[in-house]
């Protein structure tokens, strides 16, 4: 007796399902081969993400984003991002806020959250930044230290949001992955804008460039003082007169005793040099110039100029007092006798 098709509705439906699913025996493993060409194709998503910062600050801000994972998903925002379809962008501490104009008439809505530097951290990070000038003239010529990421780095808080997991984003579009194509074209845009304004990332880690200054002058003024209040308060405890001047003298202590001898070699004198002290009565006594935009700004950093190049003076002075001679050094001492 012969079968009978079964013809009904619901098997053709299960026959049209399951006709786009290969056969199991067509899967196989990936080889060494495929992984490498790949992996290839990820670098070069990769760099072309990159090369859409067009400075150093921008390519570190996409390399940031790169560790959250997922370039494919990255790359599709790039043509929005190139197009410049992101308006309204909003940076604030812990947040970007942009609006993307997609297909739909309406633009997105896009909302990226950063964690913040808590203020512990921050108090240790301009403690850093207060030991060093050169980090105070770069930040008030509005100029970002080219290797200030290192102290973040140093307490523990990157300069750069560090991926401990997901991007924590959200868009108005339909796609719920993240990133969709706004989000990613929102986070290359801020590259570009980073690429013209690198303390963005300052202000988008909790602080911006000038509460970052006026921490500084805080940190570094007397007694949390303001400059200008220290200034004086110093000029008082070292009795400053515009009428008297202090120059540098050599005390009897400060040479050492050698004993006297009738010799027809000559006599070398030796100096005990004295560590500089954190006072500094020349420029006090000379005072600052006039007509400076930023007088106190102007000392402080004349000062930290001053006091570095004394303490390193010293410290040469020191190591050629102490180093040995070496054997040519011995040899020309002789020939002079």
């Amino acid at each position: 007796m012969a079968k009978k098709e079964n013809n009904s509705p619901t098997s053709f439906r299960k026959l049209t399902k399951n006709a786009h699913r290969k056969d199991p025996a067509s899967y196989r493993s990936k080889t060494p081969q495929d992984r490498r060409r790949k992996q290839s194709e990820i670098e070069d998503i990769k760099n072309q993400l990159r090369s859409f910062a067009r400075t150093e600050w921008g390519r570190r801000w996409v390399n940031s984003i790169l560790e959250y994972g997922r370039p494919f998903r990255m790359q599709r925002g790039l043509r929005y991002a190139q197009e410049e379809r992101i308006s309204n962008l909003t940076i604030t501490p812990g947040l970007i806020f942009a609006s993307v104009q997609g297909t739909a008439p309406m633009p997105y809505r896009v909302k990226i959250h950063f964690d913040p530097i808590p203020k512990r951290g921050w108090e240790g990070i301009i403690g850093l930044i207060a030991e060093k000038a050169r980090y105070i003239i770069k930040l008030l010529e509005n100029q970002m230290p080219q290797d200030v990421e290192e102290i973040f780095n140093e307490k523990g808080f990157p300069l750069y949001p560090s991926p401990n997991r997901t991007l924590n984003a959200t868009c108005s579009c339909p796609d719920k992955a993240v990133p969709c194509k706004h989000i990613a074209a929102t986070t290359l845009y801020v590259a570009r804008v980073m690429d013209f304004d690198p303390f963005l990332i300052l202000k988008l880690r909790g602080m911006d460039k000038d509460e970052i200054l006026q921490q500084l002058q805080t940190v570094r003024s007397c007694s949390q003082q303001p400059i200008a209040k220290s200034i004086k308060k110093l000029h008082q405890m070292i009795d400053f007169s515009e009428d008297s001047f202090d120059y540098p003298s050599i005390t009897a202590e400060d040479i050492q005793e050698i004993p006297f001898s009738k010799s027809d070699k000559s006599m070398q004198i030796g100096f005990k040099f004295s560590p500089p002290k954190n006072v500094i009565e020349t420029l006090d006594n000379i005072g600052i110039a006039p007509n400076l935009e930023q007088p106190d700004s102007f000392q402080l950093i004349l000062r930290d100029l001053y006091l570095g190049i004394t303490k390193k003076m010293y410290q040469t002075a020191v190591t050629l007092e102490t180093k040995p001679k070496t054997k040519r050094e011995k040899k020309t001492t002789r020939k002079r006798n």
